[in-house]
């Protein structure tokens, strides 16, 4: 009877010890996160968006206190002549204003961004009957390309509300905002052909792939053109857009409605372009000037209220996913 007691005593004991290790782990694991803060629109009608130009005492505005910027506002300049989509280093820039704008690090939900490497980036804009085009360049010591484990792609967005009171934040229920999202191996898909497997490892082997074409390394662009070789390239096969073989653009147009819920948009009309010289980029996106385009409709309904955010992403300093450099929203014009 007593060994049953002491077996007994050194059990319980044992379970003591246990639930309070695990009572200082999750002390410990609380203690030292980060707070996330979640945006919700206000609304109080008598009251500002939270995310407006101005507005105070918001979360989003406690959330970036004594660190938010002074930001100008943005004027989209009608010009006649608009430098060519496929030039983004033309001269003719030259000769459209350029507005400089202050960077953040995202600092409102995980995975957020610690050390600022981009601390500004410079904006053009301007637009014609045909075309609405803004241009971005940062300074980049050397260009980024996601093209193997533990890399990341430089990359930029720009995000415009379409919907007044929509949150910076990539907006928020039944508040949408839009998106265009341009990064640099995409860019390098276009200009050099798909970076595949060969290409980071040309010393790589495939013994066998069924149904495949070819022997050896099968190329994906040239491999897999048989349907029944698709099950291997499963995102490709779903017409997934992350997972495009033989991309034509190097950007992509976006929804969202608040973080994690950005969705791609089908039959996108914008196009864009990046180059990289002397140590910064140049990227330009541009979209037709369509009335019946949602956001260019928005735009012209109201020119003189209109915002635009910014993020950048650096790859060399593995920026990726929520790890960005971004803007609250940026008044912005259309001039008439």
């Amino acid at each position: 009877m007593a060994r049953n007691d002491n077996s007994r005593m050194v059990i319980l004991f044992i379970s003591g010890l246990f639930v309070v290790a695990l009572t200082m782990i999750a002390v410990i694991y609380v203690s030292t996160r980060r707070p996330v803060v979640v945006v919700v629109p206000g609304t109080d009608a008598g009251r500002q968006s939270p995310l407006a130009p101005g507005s105070t005492g918001s979360p989003s505005d406690i959330a970036s206190a004594n660190a938010a910027p002074t930001l100008p506002t943005i004027s989209l300049v009608r010009i006649n002549a608009i430098p060519a989509i496929e030039k983004p280093l033309d001269p003719a820039w030259d000769q459209i204003a350029t507005v400089e704008i202050p960077l953040q690090t995202q600092q409102t939900s995980e995975p957020m961004l610690i050390d600022i490497t981009v601390p500004r980036v410079n904006l053009q804009t301007a637009y014609n009957s045909d075309r609405i085009v803004w241009r971005i360049s940062w300074e980049q010591e050397k260009p980024s390309y996601q093209s193997n484990v533990g890399e990341f792609s430089d990359a930029v967005s720009l995000q415009f509300p379409l919907k007044d009171g929509a949150p910076y934040t990539m907006g928020g229920p039944d508040m949408p905002v839009a998106m265009m999202y341009w990064k640099a191996l995409w860019q390098k898909d276009v200009d050099e052909g798909f970076q595949d497997v060969s290409d980071v490892y040309p010393n790589s082997w495939t013994d066998f792939y069924w149904f495949a074409e070819g022997t050896g390394p099968q190329p994906v662009t040239t491999g897999f053109k048989n349907k029944n070789a698709c099950p291997f390239m499963a995102g490709s096969a779903t017409g997934n857009p992350m997972s495009t073989v033989n991309r034509k653009q190097p950007a992509q147009e976006l929804k969202a409605h608040g973080f994690g819920s950005s969705t791609d948009v089908p039959n996108s009309t914008i196009k864009a372009r990046g180059a990289w010289k002397d140590g910064r980029w140049y990227v330009v996106f541009e979209k037709p000037n369509n009335n019946a385009d949602p956001l260019i409709k928005r735009f012209f309904e109201n020119p003189d209220k209109q915002l635009i955010a910014l993020a950048v992403w650096d790859g060399q300093a593995k920026n990726r996913g929520g790890r960005k450099h971004i803007t609250n929203w940026i008044p912005m014009r259309i001039e008439q």
